[in-house]
């Protein structure tokens, strides 16, 4: 009994044994992805194009082994110590690539790399400021500013030198109440290719309400000095002032138009051409009386 089993042990072995050398031996054809490492950059220089992160690899070996490929991380090495700026093919050497003579290299893809070299350099440009979006139709933009309005942009020097300024825009509505600034912090309106420091800047819009310039009627006050009875020779004088439009919309605005007459501290009887003092709403100015004095008769009580 001890024998029989001893005769089938051996027989389990040498089947096992058996199967993994006919496997090994045999040979099956695949397709395997193997990373590009670069190494030895020059300094300054950048490559634009034509860099890859992995190269294919159709090879022929034995089926035991190309199964594990995947899992011993070999790498492509490509030297870029005498890189220079322009275009440069590199060629995939099959006697680079790290695998034993146990294995047949068929193909590689891509079998050569054309690579665009350029310098990467950096430089200062200046930000234009904008702003975009639906404002209230009584108010105007007056003004957008960038802080910094200066930054620095790093890249190739072919991109660069094409660039002498950049653009941010402050997007934002404000279709009723409009504040008189409004900041937020906005990015650079750059490609990807292109590094910048600060990638963003606070832009700063100003806003003012629109105006326009209007005449008016308005009833002459005087107030009688001590002692005295002042009389004017008009009722109403005439005024252009200038004001935010939306404050012309009604009329509740003329409430706020004082026209006042002043006798001065020192006063005598007589017929006089006197000035008079106006006050206007908030926002106003005034630009033009009419008439700008008028005939005041003052007369002792």
């Amino acid at each position: 009994m001890l024998k029989n089993w001893q005769t089938i042990l051996l027989s389990v072995a040498l089947a096992v044994f058996t199967w993994f050398l006919v496997t090994g031996r045999e040979v099956v054809e695949t397709w395997v992805d193997m990373p590009v490492v670069m190494t030895n950059p020059p300094e300054g220089l950048i490559i634009e194009e034509g860099l890859v992160d992995k190269i294919q690899i159709r090879l022929r070996g034995p089926k035991g082994l190309v199964g594990n490929l995947n899992s011993q991380n070999l790498t492509y090495p490509i030297n870029l110590s005498d890189l220079k700026i322009g275009e440069r093919v590199v060629d995939i050497e099959p006697a680079k690539i790290p695998l034993s003579s146990t294995y047949e290299i068929i193909e590689v893809k891509p079998n050569r790399l054309r690579l665009r070299v350029d310098r990467r350099i950096s430089k200062q440009i200046s930000v234009e400021a904008a702003w975009s979006g639906n404002l209230n139709a009584d108010y105007k933009l007056q003004e957008v500013v960038a802080s910094p309005d200066v930054v620095t942009i790093r890249g190739s020097e072919t991109l660069l030198r094409k660039i002498s300024k950049t653009r941010v825009v402050l997007t934002e509505d404000f279709p009723e109440d409009v504040p008189r600034s409004w900041t937020e912090d906005v990015a650079l309106e750059l490609s990807d290719d292109i590094e910048a420091s600060p990638g963003q800047v606070s832009v700063e819009a100003f806003f003012a309400p629109k105006t326009r310039e209007i005449w008016v009627k308005v009833p002459l006050e005087i107030q009688d000095p001590d002692g005295y009875k002042a009389s004017v020779a008009q009722k109403y004088v005439r005024l252009l002032i200038e004001g935010p439009v939306f404050l012309f919309h009604d009329d509740e605005y003329r409430k706020a138009i004082i026209a006042t007459v002043l006798p001065g501290d020192k006063v005598t009887p007589g017929t006089f051409e006197l000035d008079y003092d106006v006050t206007l709403p908030e926002g106003c100015r005034l630009e033009k009386k009419n008439p700008e004095t008028v005939t005041t008769t003052i007369k002792k009580n």
